[in-house]
C-alpha cells in the first residue's frame, strides 16, 4: 500500500487527498470518515500493487519508500491523481465520530436545566388544563341547579328564607310567593342592561311584605331613549295589596366606581337599595318577576335561561396536550444532539436597498 496525504492548493478552502499509484496498479474505495467542523466527507482510497505488497519484499520497498529518499522517488514513479472532497448534503445526517448516549449527555448541566425548563412548562399546563375542567364543572353544577330548581312549585318566602340575611347558594331559581305593598315612590331602574331591544333597563321595585322586611322584585327590561340615559317608557306599579311570584336571584357584587344618575343605579345589590329607602331588605337576593295578582303592565318578562358547558373540556385536552409535546420537544432535541447532528443555517435574506427597488422599477417600465 502507497502513501496517502491532505493536501490545500493556494485559493482553495477544501481539502483534497491525493494519492500516489503504481502504473498497473488497482484502488479500491473502503469507506468515508466526516471532517471535525462536519463540513465535507473525505474518501479514503486504498491502493493495491497486485500481490507483491503483502510478500516481504514489498514490505521491505514500502519501508524504504518511507523515507525521505524513497518518497522522492516514489515521487518520480507514481504518477499522482487527486480525489476532491465530496460536499456534504444540506439536511441533518449522522456523525458517528461525534455522537454520544443519550443518557449521558442528560445529566449534562445543560441538559439538566433544560429538563427542569420542561418540567416547569408541564406543570403549568398541567394547571391551567385542571383549571378549564374546574371551570367546567362549576358550569355543570350551574346547569344541573338549573333544571332541578326552575320548574319546582312556588314556595312562600318566609318558608325558604327565615331572616333577611339568609343566604344558600342551591336556593337559586327557587320560585318563591309572597304578599304585600308596592312603594310606588321607591321606584329605581338598573342602566346598560341588554334586552330584546338591544341597551335599556331593568326595573326593581320594592316590595313590603307582611312582616315589614322589603323585597326587591325585578320587574323586567325597558327600552332606554335615544341617549340611553332613562327609560323610555316607564310601567306603572300596581296600588294596594299584591301576590307576586318570583324567581330567586342572588344579589350582584358591586364594582367600585361606577355610579349612577338618581333614580337609577348600576349593579343590583340589595342592601344598597335598602340603604337608598331606609329599610329593612333581604340582603342575599332579589326576585325575577313570574307572574303579578291582580296583573299590571310589567317590562319584558323572563325567559328560561339557556346554560351550556361551553369550551372548557376541549382547553383542558389541549393543555394537557402541551405538556406532553414539552417532553417529546426535550427528547427529540436530546437524540439530535446526541446522535451529532447539524442542520444547516438559515439564510437570511437581505432587504433591497431603495436604490435597487428604483432600478428594478425602471427596468420594468416599458420604453416609449
Amino acid at each position: 500500500m502507497v502513501g496517502v496525504e491532505s493536501r490545500n492548493e493556494p485559493g482553495d478552502p477544501v481539502s483534497h487527498l491525493v494519492a500516489r499509484v503504481p502504473h498497473g496498479g488497482t484502488q479500491v474505495t473502503v469507506g468515508s470518515v466526516s471532517s471535525g467542523d462536519g463540513s465535507s466527507t473525505r474518501v479514503l482510497v486504498l491502493v493495491f500493487c497486485h500481490a507483491r505488497v503483502v510478500d516481504s519484499v514489498s514490505r521491505r520497498r514500502s519501508r524504504r519508500l518511507a523515507s525521505c529518499r524513497g518518497r522522492a522517488r516514489q515521487r518520480r514513479q507514481h504518477e499522482n491523481f487527486e480525489i476532491r472532497s465530496v460536499p456534504r448534503i444540506q439536511r441533518a445526517e449522522f456523525d458517528e465520530l461525534h455522537a454520544v448516549s443519550p443518557w449521558r449527555l442528560a445529566v449534562t448541566p445543560r441538559w439538566w436545566g433544560i429538563l427542569g425548563f420542561t418540567v416547569l412548562f408541564a406543570v403549568i399546563c398541567v394547571g391551567l388544563g385542571q383549571w378549564q375542567f374546574d371551570r367546567r364543572a362549576q358550569a355543570q353544577a350551574a346547569i344541573a341547579l338549573l333544571e332541578t330548581n326552575y320548574d319546582q312549585p312556588a314556595t312562600d318566602l318566609t318558608a325558604l328564607i327565615a331572616n333577611t340575611t339568609e343566604y344558600e347558594a342551591t336556593e337559586k331559581w327557587r320560585t318563591v310567593r309572597v304578599t304585600g305593598e308596592y312603594l310606588s315612590s321607591d321606584i329605581i331602574y338598573v342602566r346598560t342592561r341588554s334586552g330584546p331591544g338591544g341597551i335599556g333597563f331593568e326595573q326593581l321595585a320594592s316590595l313590603k311584605t307582611l312582616t315589614g322586611a322589603v323585597f326587591v322584585v325585578n320587574r323586567g327590561w325597558v327600552p332606554a331613549n335615544a341617549d340611553n340615559s332613562a327609560p323610555a317608557s316607564t310601567p306603572p306599579i300596581p296600588m294596594g295589596p299584591v301576590t307576586v311570584t318570583a324567581r330567586l336571584i342572588p344579589s350582584e357584587q358591586v364594582i367600585a366606581g361606577r355610579d349612577a344618575p338618581a333614580g337609577q343605579i348600576a349593579t343590583i345589590n340589595p342592601q344598597i337599595i335598602g340603604e337608598r329607602i331606609n329599610a329593612e331588605v333581604y340582603g342575599g337576593w332579589y326576585g325575577r318577576l313570574a307572574t303579578e295578582s291582580p296583573t299590571a303592565a310589567a317590562g319584558e318578562p323572563w325567559q328560561r335561561p339557556v346554560l351550556d358547558e361551553g369550551p372548557h373540556l376541549s382547553y383542558a385536552l389541549q393543555w394537557y396536550v402541551f405538556a406532553l409535546m414539552g417532553f417529546y420537544g426535550y427528547g427529540w432535541a436530546l437524540r439530535k444532539e446526541a446522535r451529532g447532528d447539524k442542520l444547516p443555517e438559515r439564510k437570511v435574506r437581505l432587504r433591497r436597498s431603495d436604490e435597487e427597488i428604483e432600478d428594478a422599477a425602471l427596468d420594468a417600465t416599458p420604453a416609449r
